[in-house]
């Protein structure tokens, strides 16, 4: 996931940095024209410059937008495959206690035994089924918290574009609006000056928004430490049970081990 969210932030920060050298090269590109024009070369070049820079802005959207489907398909057949893998481990497991407690019943000669035997299948029976709810339980809430940590980071990064798209807006809108006051070659200069200077302020204000986006990663390992503490906790409470269904087991046997 992480290095999912790195490539987006580089496809963002590449739309910044065009945004800034389109700007700063438009002189350079109407270098010919600024010497037999009556108009400002940047004026000239402008709705083609913004017009390339919306696409790429445009293209972001489209690109975080199939970034993101792909992402979510991956964790949904992860989380698919962890639960099959549990679902198959503990079919097996089932399957095991089974046939032991069909040799434990076989051992058994007296009603006694024969009870006791009952007793422990019962006791382990109901420790497993509380272990597992307890584990699905702490898997849950580890993949909710995910869930949510991941939406409000969505949330974060569409703010920030949307900043960042509205700020490169602005910018375009002001340089147009100056060059309808006064699209001459003596009054291009300063608004080209004023356009590239918000372009990179648009894209300083991004790159600092984005400096504490990162933090998921430690919400995310915070929320793995108290699902793994849960388990072994689950973990601790079952084989308490399981061994004290035992020491039972073996004193209606009168024997230290069955």
């Amino acid at each position: 996931m992480n290095r999912l969210t790195n490539r987006l932030w580089l496809a963002v920060l590449s739309i910044a940095s065009v945004a800034v050298v389109f700007g700063m090269m438009m002189p350079a590109v109407s270098a010919v024209a600024a010497t037999s024009a009556a108009n400002s070369p940047f004026c000239t070049t402008l709705a083609t410059t913004t017009g390339k820079v919306t696409t790429s802005i445009t293209s972001l959207t489209t690109k975080l937008d199939a970034a993101r489907t792909t992402e979510d398909q991956k964790v949904a057949s992860d989380r698919s495959k962890w639960a099959a893998d549990i679902q198959t481990a503990r079919d097996k497991a089932d399957q095991q206690r089974q046939a032991d407690y069909t040799k434990l019943m076989a051992k058994a000669t007296t009603d006694s035994e024969k009870a006791a035997v009952t007793t422990y299948e019962a006791a382990i029976t109901n420790a497993v089924t509380a272990r597992r709810t307890a584990n699905d339980s702490a898997r849950k809430t580890f993949q909710d918290g995910v869930d949510a940590a991941r939406a409000a980071r969505r949330s974060t990064v569409d703010s920030q574009v949307t900043t960042f798209s509205d700020s490169v807006n602005s910018a375009v809108s002001t340089a147009q609006a100056a060059c309808a006051a006064d699209s001459s070659i003596g009054g291009g200069p300063a608004i080209r000056t004023a356009f590239v200077a918000s372009l990179k302020s648009a894209r300083t204000t991004f790159q600092d928004a984005r400096k504490d986006d990162d933090k998921i990663a430690d919400q995310v390992k915070q929320l793995a430490a108290t699902r793994d503490a849960a388990i072994k906790a689950n973990n601790a409470t079952f084989d308490a049970a399981t061994k004290a269904a035992r020491q039972a087991l073996q004193s209606a046997f009168g024997k230290t081990s069955v």
